[in-house]
């Protein structure tokens, strides 16, 4: 399933985030399309596709002491629009 997370974290942590972003390994079943830095707001973005809760615990729990992670399911767009044009 394919999910979004954004990470807040507060300005005095952005060096230990920086660098526990460049030794993190996700876990092997998730696969990363994406993951940028929010420049200005102290925040990072990845989009993934991952199995199941455990994979989502072992992505955020590294970083817990240093900010506030949010995950929510993601659809494209596209086939959101299918998916509501069958319903019509």
């Amino acid at each position: 399933m394919l999910f979004v997370l954004w990470f807040k974290f507060d300005p005095s942590h952005a060096h230990r985030v920086l660098e526990l972003w460049k030794q993190f390994k996700y876990p092997g079943k998730v696969k990363v399309l994406n993951r940028v830095l929010l420049i200005g707001i102290h925040e990072s973005l990845a989009i993934f596709d991952a199995p199941d809760a455990e994979s989502l615990l072992k992505i955020t729990a590294p970083f817990h002491e240093l900010g506030v992670a949010h995950i929510h399911p993601a659809m494209p767009i596209e086939e959101a629009i299918k998916v509501k044009l069958k319903k019509l």
